[in-house]
């Protein structure tokens, strides 16, 4: 399966990159923000002390922000998280303690004095705040700043070896010209540090849609009553009773709506090399085919001077069955099987192999709409399948030249992901009248 590797691994790296970038077409009407605020305590205690520095005002105004956030109907209070922290001088179960004992009565006091429920916040506690430490450095002119930073980036908390902790990111830092950096921290930067600041953060989300809330109607059952005369008709008159008992309309159509016959799909993975085919069957079904005609070589020159290339002459077929067909036809999540067969040519500095292959499987593809007008969809699919090919391999002597059998041929198996692509998808229509 070596022949085939280089080139998978290639397109499948391409996929989950690009997929993992566009997932979010789906929710393009949605936005979540992130509100931080800060608490301070004083050195060694955890209970939140509303006269220590600006708290009050702090967690007066965060509490206020929360309220208007509630009455907001284009917003969704969906989080709020509490982080304590403790300054990187104490023990490390000590710091760990005392920064969750003040998340958590950072918790008390919003369940107590807001509009918040305890349900709606979670706590935790970071320990020491090295974070802290890092960002206190960053407006300070001295010396050894950069090397403290690039220790506290490029050193873990711990530094174990077999089993045993050896060495860390604070031993490094009081080993560190013999101790006269840390003292000097200890003088100019933790005393701050020591205060223990707690972040706040309240993760909203945003609709860019007002949330409309309707009124409840209440509906009372009524016997119903059977008359001989249709209700007047929109947009067409009437013109009398049909043969099944329903009004006809004369003149113009009531209505115009759009029905898809099927759609147009490209791999972007392989610009211009492909086309696809997609034919909707009921709500939950489609049936479609590809084509691929691959063409890829490393170096071109005016006098096509090739000495690597990737031909690929592919077919296939797929049914695929949709999980949420509310969505609309061709759209959301869906799961397939799939046939491909076709024929390849491979080479890479001078050598290369030729042959035929057959590939069967499974699939899982995600089709977001990105215009609600004009129907347009991306397609992202990854599949894990069967691969078998029977491979001859030839060597080349001049670049460009002709391809010389080697005699030796290899049956390729391969079973793992054999498809992966991103689709652009175009929708085809025609007019339905009722």
């Amino acid at each position: 399966m070596r022949i085939f590797l280089p080139y998978l691994s290639v397109i499948l790296s391409c996929a989950v990159a690009l997929a993992s970038a566009s997932f979010s077409c789906d929710a393009q009407n949605v936005r979540t923000d992130t509100i931080t605020f800060k608490v301070f305590f004083r050195q060694g205690h955890p209970e939140v002390d509303l006269n220590f520095k600006d708290n009050r005002k702090t967690l007066k105004e965060f509490s206020d922000t929360v309220a208007v956030l509630l009455e907001d109907p284009f917003s969704n209070l969906k989080l709020v998280h509490i982080e304590g922290a403790a300054s990187p001088e104490g023990g490390s179960v000590l710091n760990k303690n005392l920064a969750e004992n003040r998340a958590r009565n950072i918790k008390r006091w919003l369940v107590a004095n807001s509009k918040l429920d305890a349900v709606q916040i979670t706590t935790s506690g970071v320990g020491a705040d090295w974070d802290g430490l890092y960002r206190k450095l960053e407006g300070i002119d001295w010396k050894y700043r950069d090397t403290v930073r690039s220790i506290i980036e490029s050193t873990p908390v711990w530094v174990t070896q077999g089993g045993k902790v050896v060495s860390g990111r604070k031993k490094r830092l009081m080993d560190l010209e013999g101790g006269r950096v840390w003292n000097w921290m200890l003088d100019n930067i933790y005393p701050e540090l020591r205060q223990g600041g707690s972040s706040i953060k309240c993760y909203v989300i945003r609709s860019s849609e007002p949330i409309i809330v309707r009124d409840t109607v209440e509906i009372h059952k009524t016997d119903t009553i059977y008359v001989n005369t249709p209700a007047p008709c929109i947009n067409g008159a009437f013109a009398g009773l049909g043969t099944s008992g329903a009004p006809v309309l004369a003149g113009p159509a009531s209505g115009i709506s759009r029905k898809l016959i099927f759609a147009l799909r490209s791999n972007l993975l392989a610009p211009l090399m492909n086309v696809g085919l997609e034919i909707p069957i009921g709500e939950r079904w489609s049936l479609g085919f590809d084509w691929y005609y691959t063409w890829l070589w490393r170096y071109w020159s005016r006098e096509l001077d090739m000495t690597n290339c990737f031909q690929m002459l592919s077919g296939g077929t797929e049914i695929r069955y949709w999980l949420n067909p509310s969505k609309g036809p061709l759209t959301g999540h869906s799961l397939g099987a799939y046939i491909y067969g076709g024929y390849y040519d491979f080479e890479k500095n001078f050598a290369g192999h030729q042959g035929e292959y057959f590939n069967y499987g499974l699939d899982y593809s995600y089709a977001a709409l990105l215009s609600k007008r004009s129907g347009l969809r991306m397609e992202f699919f990854l599949g894990v399948g069967y691969i078998h090919s029977d491979a001859r391999e030839y060597n080349v002597y001049t670049p460009g030249g002709k391809a010389f059998k080697t005699g030796v041929e290899k049956a390729v198996d391969w079973i793992g992901p054999t498809k992966a692509g991103i689709s652009l998808v175009i929708p085809i229509y025609r007019k339905v009248r009722y």
